[in-house]
């Protein structure tokens, strides 16, 4: 799921794939997820960090909206400390900038 720069919003194109995940995640409701929110290197450490975790709740929000039960969710920030991208370039940054959902 991608988020525009400096902010914790869930972009409206991120939809179609939350609403898979969610289709996924129905299917066992036993299963436990990780929401693991990342930040691109700009800002500061504690910045980034507090967005990440920002970002990951907006997920977690969308996610028990739709059914998902709240116990099965884990909020984690990661910062900048997890670049799948180059920092130095927007591209790069754009990609930086999301939550992955991993079972735990």
């Amino acid at each position: 799921m991608q988020f525009e720069f400096n902010s914790g919003i869930l972009k409206t194109a991120s939809y179609p794939i939350m609403d898979k995940a969610v289709t996924e995640m129905k299917k066992d409701p036993s299963v436990k997820f990780v929401l693991n929110g990342n930040a691109s290197a700009e800002g500061t450490d504690a910045h980034n960090m507090a967005l990440s975790v920002e970002r990951a709740t907006a997920v977690k929000t969308y996610l028990v909206n739709s059914g998902i039960s709240a116990d099965n969710l884990v909020v984690k920030g990661y910062g900048d400390k997890k670049p799948v991208a180059d920092n130095s370039t927007e591209a790069g940054r754009v990609r930086n900038r999301r939550v992955e959902i991993k079972k735990m």
